[in-house]
């Protein structure tokens, strides 16, 4: 190979290492970012799915709009993906299991209208593309990081379900469990249910306190706002875990690349050394022939 050629693909192999290794700085500085503000509004979550265990009778009861059982007409799906790639299968992944969902509520309510509420510019041209019905989508989330850029997301489900649009609502995404996993969810968002409320709360915590509670002004109105809090931080908490999640998936996509490029690196030095050798080979041998042609 010529030896010019070589060393311009080393240059851009040199260029794209430095832009991966920097992606991947700085997707590893965003994921502890959402990573430490996750944990630090998980008291709070907590906090309230304890008051929302202890109304069990209520929850049981379904003494709250938000707990409301109805004929399924219309369903709403919301799929979080991410704006930009670069970030692996994270994308793919979550857009996989929403379309296996999404068949399986088809299947079990064949009459339901079904409406999409793509997150994330990946999620709204793959829905697009696919001619689904949707009405409403959101971007920009990947960098939201305060729970008020997630309020009018949450504050739009809320009202939605409350309002009787939707009978049924879905929220998937991609949650983090590890730097180095993140597995699809759905959750059924709405009606809330008892066990949704319980999977939030520490195992160490399930022991039932027999304590009788004074409600005022009415269990109905207290369970009503309890409900409505709860949901509004679980959608942050759900989105911080997918932003936290895209962080991580593009951290590891860029190491990939990083080290891919190194590998191709130290092939094309070794290509580009033998070819120099050649080079030089071919030279010398051209030199000692006409050396031995002028004598």
């Amino acid at each position: 190979m010529d030896l010019r050629a070589v060393k311009t693909k080393i240059g851009s192999v040199k260029n794209i290492t430095e832009i991966t290794a920097a992606l991947e700085t700085f997707s590893a500085l965003k994921m502890k970012k959402t990573q430490k503000r996750f944990n630090e509004t998980k008291e709070f979550r907590l906090a309230m799915a304890r008051i929302l265990k202890r109304l069990g009778t209520a929850l049981k009861n379904n003494e709250s709009i938000y707990l409301e059982q109805r004929e399924v007409k219309k369903v709403l799906f919301c799929v979080v993906a991410s704006d930009r790639g670069f970030c692996g299968p994270f994308n793919s992944n979550i857009l996989k299991f929403s379309n296996k969902q999404i068949s399986l509520v088809r299947e079990k309510y064949p009459q339901a209208e079904i409406e999409i509420m793509p997150i994330g510019k990946k999620s709204i041209r793959y829905f697009k593309k696919h001619k689904e019905n949707v009405k409403r989508e959101y971007f920009g989330v990947g960098e939201f990081f305060n729970y008020e850029e997630t309020k009018e997301i949450a504050d739009f489900l809320v009202t939605s379900f409350a309002s009787k649009d939707y009978d049924r609502i879905y929220f998937l995404y991609n949650n983090f469990i590890s730097s180095f996993m993140q597995k699809p969810r759905c959750v059924d968002l709405f009606p809330l249910n008892k066990s949704i409320v319980e999977s939030f709360i520490e195992k160490e915590e399930e022991k039932d306190e027999k304590i009788e509670h004074l409600l005022e002004p009415t269990r109905e109105r207290i369970l009503n706002e309890v409900v409505h809090e709860f949901i509004l931080y679980l959608i942050y908490q759900f989105i911080l875990s997918a932003n936290t999640a895209e962080h991580s998936a593009r951290m590891l996509a860029m190491r990939n690349a990083s080290d891919n490029a190194s590998d191709i690196l130290g092939e094309l030095k070794l290509e580009y050394n033998k070819a120099r050798q050649q080079h030089i080979t071919n030279e010398v041998s051209e030199i000692s022939s006409t050396k031995e042609a002028m004598e």
